[in-house]
């Protein structure tokens, strides 16, 4: 049998309401300093753009390169090292 869990009494209980219109307004006030805040960037031009955007694929590109070039090799090592009968 569950043992009865003691409990607040009701008036002590946290009630739940609607947000007050100064709680509103600090929704609003935050989400016009968030797009004030995007007006002060500097973005890139479309230039400078697919350039940064080149630099890291070819950086991913030669890094999966290196880094299966790696596997490949310390997985051939460790095969004749371990398995010489089937390397």
């Amino acid at each position: 049998m569950a043992r009865a869990v003691p409990t607040e009494p009701r008036s002590n209980r946290v009630q739940r309401t609607t947000p007050s219109p100064t709680q509103r307004r600090g929704l609003i006030r935050n989400l016009e300093d968030i797009v004030g805040e995007l007006r002060k960037v500097i973005w890139p031009s479309w230039a400078e753009l697919r350039t940064m955007t080149f630099v890291v694929i070819v950086t991913v590109v030669v890094v999966s390169i290196m880094l299966g070039l790696i596997d490949y090799v310390l997985t051939q090592t460790l095969v004749k090292v371990e398995f010489p009968k089937i390397g």
